[in-house]
């Protein structure tokens, strides 16, 4: 997985799986790119991809929507615009916010969010591509922590 913050560092974070967790201090643009050669995946399963995060005095994730997308090199892909901050209220948002998705937290305490879905038939030799992307705002982002990015199965055929 390769992360693109343009002005974060990687640091220790207690109460996760990982020694180290990505921690976004202060960005305008925020763009991380994961990919994962499908050929470790199940064939014939429909699989989710999760971004999996903390918000810890964050701000700048209540002006603009979050993109973020799911695809195979050279195949389908999926994208939906999400809310990632889930203390904006609904009194908070403005219209771009209406009806978005937004994360749930899990038992871990860590938040989730479904980034997209893709079905492996197991005949494909490429990489799924998965993205996360808010780079129209302008507005100063900070107090994102970033544990990963989850592929699993959703239902096995």
């Amino acid at each position: 997985m390769s992360l693109i913050w343009c002005g974060s560092c990687v640091v220790g974070f207690q109460a996760c799986r990982f020694e180290e967790v990505a921690r976004l201090y202060a960005v305008c643009w925020l763009e991380i790119d994961g990919k994962i050669n499908i050929r470790v995946l199940s064939p014939n399963t429909l699989y989710a991809a999760f971004l999996v995060f903390k918000m810890i005095d964050a701000s700048g994730f209540h002006h603009h929507p979050v993109e973020l997308s799911v695809g195979v090199l050279g195949g389908s892909s999926s994208s939906r615009n999400v809310c990632l901050d889930p203390s904006l209220e609904v009194d908070e948002q403005d219209e771009t916010f209406l009806g978005l998705q937004r994360p749930s937290e899990r038992k871990d305490g860590w938040l989730e969010i479904e980034m997209g879905e893709f079905f492996n038939s197991g005949m494909e030799e490429d990489e799924l591509h998965m993205k996360i992307k808010e780079t129209t705002s302008n507005m100063w982002k900070h107090g994102f922590i970033l544990e990963g990015i989850e592929v699993r199965p959703k239902h096995v055929r």
